[in-house]
């Protein structure tokens, strides 16, 4: 099948063009696409558009000659030019030289050219141009490879002298890593004498091996050559593997700076003597297994405490150690690992726990520990460094501990209770079932953090919950505390909460593990109890406040009944001597009249009082006038007051309709009041009497400027038996007001007494209904 080629004919004679045209149609080997173009520039056009494989050039052109135009052509091309033939009506040997020079690959001249010196010229110049782009390409790509070599890369040419003897190699290529290597620029190298530059090589007698292989021809291979040369002031010694193979009358060589490499074979080396150094000071068994060769390169003579076999026997069993001596129910799962072990990397860590047969017969439990290193070319496992050490005891405290774990889980799930584990570290909680049976939730519901419980305790014991475990200090380790927290059904429990803290090297709490036990029947019984308990002391206080106010109460009556029967019976007595004037007769009668007064309202009180205690108390009720009954009252404790040089005055509204009530009663207890102000106020004083409506109420205020009332006291007023002062200051039982409070009650009233203070006056304030 004829292979396609684009031909581009440029010629400014279309005769000429279509003669071109026709012979090219002739070709068996070719079918072409034919462009034309007559002037330079108009080709040039089409060479960048198209990239023809072929150009047929007249050299005279209307814009340019055909030198002109290759010169532009040469420069326009990005890649390789094509395949160009001059035509010329001139046999200009010297223009066609020219041309050559510039890229012609030949030239015909017109008139002479026939179709078969056309298509074997076309054929010829494609092909030289198709094989001068493949040897450049080939060329480019060498270049590339060889300069992105990691390794140095030369090549070299022998320079011998008259004799034939090499003297020197010459320096016809380096890549960049030799450069690199060398530390000179490739200028520097190209062209010089490789002894010129490198005298050590003539030194390390490595310029008579080069020589051996051009006369041989045997190629030279030299690994780890220590190479010291001076680079300025600075001696540099680096080590290399070399490879150096003859090439024409010269030489190839390659070579890579392998120092880093020996370097770390020798911290390999070192690394391994020190593994051997401390191997028979490791208390367990430490071995070095060889993936590749399937044996053992190095173990310790502790395998023979530990196992029961010498490191010879050990050595000895080879390959057959595992199935001999490891138990078969482990030996699968150790192997099915070991075929892994590609999916491993270099320097990962592989454990295994496995039981090993010992020498006694015992099966014993191991743990190994194995480092893994493999090949730099590959990746492949190599090497492995391990140890092994017997756990057989811990072995048989996990099932211990299992077994204990078993025996815990059944007790919690048989007690009342809730048993959690927190890891503070990782803030998750583990709790058993008595979740549940205590507060409702199910595991499930339940969020594995510390959080979610705290979430679940009263608001009003938080902040003490948090103090305590706050003043916790770091000696402590033990923990109990009684707070409330909320069930799934949204009401409260009280729990007993208490447990252990683990700490780590620092004092910080690391772990806690403890119990929640629902103690809400006991708090409410001891709420009970405490209640009860308070209600009984308030009652024992409240009867022993009693019974000493009654013993007060039985000594006042004691003095206050004996004061007036003192004056009688001494007053008594004297009269009965007969031997006394008018006037002083006349002073003991009025003295025993008004002592036996006293003692007579000093009964009538106590009457009084025994009656509102039985609740026989009674009021004789009719129609009375409360302006009357207050003028009254006021007229009678005038002559008192005037006695002691107080100011009396009373503000009376007479329109104050009637009410129902005892007259007599109501006198008593106007009386008390007013007899009471007129006492406890000093000479000069003020006592003032109102009686105004104050809504559907009549009020009555009594307001003396007196000792006043102690604010402590004012509470307790118009309880019976209590007196505001010292008791034996004034006369009287203080039932004076007990009695009217319960008077002003029986009406359906109010009565109430305020004062500023002590030394500020106090005032008394009745209300009784209008209706």
């Amino acid at each position: 099948m004829a292979q396609p080629l684009s031909i581009l004919i440029i010629d400014d004679s279309p005769e000429d063009r279509e003669v071109y045209r026709r012979y090219l149609l002739q070709d068996q080997e070719y079918t072409y696409t034919i462009l034309e173009e007559e002037s330079g520039e108009g080709a040039l056009a089409l060479c960048h558009q198209f990239q023809p494989d072929g150009i047929l050039l007249d050299f005279l052109l209307p814009d340019m000659d055909g030198l002109e135009f290759l010169a532009d052509l040469k420069q326009q091309s990005k890649v390789a030019m094509p395949a160009v033939i001059m035509l010329t009506g001139y046999g200009n040997e010297a223009v066609a030289v020219q041309a050559m020079k510039i890229g012609v690959q030949d030239y015909l001249v017109k008139g002479q050219t026939t179709a078969e010196r056309l298509l074997s010229t076309i054929h010829s110049a494609i092909k030289n141009t198709q094989l001068r782009q493949e040897l450049q390409k080939s060329e480019e790509r060498f270049r590339t490879s060889v300069e992105n070599m990691l390794d140095c890369f030369g090549i070299y040419s022998a320079m011998r002298n008259q004799t034939g003897e090499i003297i020197d190699f010459r320096i016809d290529y380096v890549n960049a890593a030799a450069c690199e290597c060398h530390q000179l620029t490739k200028e520097k190298h190209l062209g010089q004498g490789l002894c010129q530059i490198l005298p050590a090589y003539q030194e390390i007698g490595l310029f008579d091996e080069y020589c051996q292989v051009v006369e041989t021809g045997k190629p030279l291979v030299k690994e780890s050559l220590i190479y010291t040369w001076m680079y300025g002031k600075q001696q540099l010694s680096r080590a290399f593997d070399i490879r150096v193979t003859k090439m024409g009358d010269g030489l190839v060589a390659s070579w890579r700076d392998v120092t880093e490499k020996k370097q770390a074979e020798e911290q390999l080396r070192e690394s391994q003597q020190f593994v051997e150094r401390i191997a028979e000071t490791t208390p367990g068994i430490l071995y070095v297994h060889d993936i590749v060769k399937q044996c053992n390169v190095y173990i310790n003579s502790q395998v023979a405490e530990i196992l029961g076999y010498t490191p010879q026997q050990v050595q000895e069993m080879g390959t057959e150690l595992l199935l001999n001596l490891m138990h078969p129910d482990d030996l699968a799962q150790f192997l099915g690992m070991y075929e892994r072990l590609g999916a491993f990397r270099d320097g990962n860590i592989i454990e295994n726990e496995y039981r090993m047969r010992h020498a006694n017969g015992e099966w014993r439990w191991f743990c190994s520990r194995d480092t893994l290193f493999t090949k730099d070319a590959d990746g492949s496992p190599h090497q492995v460094v391990g140890t092994a050490f017997d756990i057989t005891e811990r072995k048989q405290i996990e099932e211990q501990l299992r077994l204990s774990n078993e025996r815990f889980r059944l007790a919690a799930a048989a007690v009342n209770c809730l048993i959690y584990d927190w890891d503070k570290s990782k803030n998750t909680v583990d709790r058993t079932e008595g979740l549940t049976r205590i507060l409702g939730y199910s595991l499930q519901e339940a969020e594995a953090s510390h959080e979610w419980w705290k979430d679940l305790v009263h608001p009003d014991d938080r902040e003490r919950l948090g103090k305590y475990f706050g003043n916790i200090s770091a000696h402590e380790n033990h923990y109990a505390a009684e707070y409330r927290v909320r069930h799934k059904d949204n009401h409260y429990l009280y729990v007993l909460d208490q447990g252990v803290m683990k700490r780590d090297l620092n004092g910080q709490v690391v772990r806690v593990v403890g119990s929640a036990t629902d103690i809400s029947d006991r708090k409410y019984a001891e709420v009970e109890r405490n209640q009860l308990l308070q209600l009984e002391q308030a009652a024992r206080a409240e009867a022993e406040a009693a019974n000493q106010t009654k013993d007060e109460f039985v000594a006042m009556v004691a003095h206050d009944l004996r004061s007036p029967l003192h004056a009688i019976l001494g007053w008594t007595e004297l009269l009965q001597t007969r031997k006394l004037d008018a006037v002083t007769i006349a002073r003991a009668l009025e003295t025993i009249e008004r002592s036996a007064k006293s003692q007579a309202k000093l009964l009538e009180d106590l009457l009084n009082i025994s009656r509102m205690l039985r609740g026989k108390l009674q009021l004789e009720l009719s129609q009375v006038n409360l302006f009357n009954i207050v003028r009254m009252a006021t007229e009678t404790a005038y002559p008192a007051a005037n006695a002691k040089n107080i100011f009396l005055e009373s503000t009376l509204d007479e329109s104050i309709p009637s009410i129902t009530g005892d007259i007599n009663r109501l006198l008593q207890v106007l009386g008390n009041l007013l007899s009471n102000a007129i006492k406890f106020t000093p000479p000069e004083g003020r006592v003032e009497v109102k009686l105004f409506r104050s809504g559907a109420d009549a009020q009555i205020t009594v307001t003396d400027t007196g000792i006043g009332i102690k604010s402590e006291f004012l509470p307790y007023v118009f309880e019976r038996y209590r007196q505001g002062h010292s008791t034996y200051k004034q006369s009287g039982l203080g039932l004076g007001l007990a009695i009217a409070y319960h008077l002003i009650e029986l009406h359906g009233g109010t009565i109430q007494a305020t004062s500023p203070g002590e030394g500020q006056g106090a005032t008394f304030t009745i209300k009784l209904p209008l209706s």
